[in-house]
């Protein structure tokens, strides 16, 4: 079994692309004394992409499936 399930990944999703929002608004800022800082956009889009694979593992998984790789050869006459 995955380090995730299903659902959980989606709602990590939901969470990751509420902060992707979140950064475009601005990546830090600060009122009377305390400060917020944001992490990193790039951060943030490769947890996106993460997490977007998980789901698509994870989805297949549940359908019985897997992801099929192929392969490509060339022949040739010695």
């Amino acid at each position: 079994m995955g380090a995730w399930t299903l659902a959980e990944a989606e709602v990590n999703l939901a969470d990751w692309k509420a902060a992707l929002r979140a950064i475009s608004t601005g990546q830090s800022y600060s009122i009377a004394g305390r400060s917020l800082t944001r992490v990193n956009l790039k951060e943030c889009k490769e947890m996106i992409e993460y997490f977007g694979k998980e789901i698509d593992k994870l989805t297949l998984a549940a359908a019985g499936r897997t992801r099929r790789r192929t392969r490509q050869y060339v022949p040739y006459d010695l």
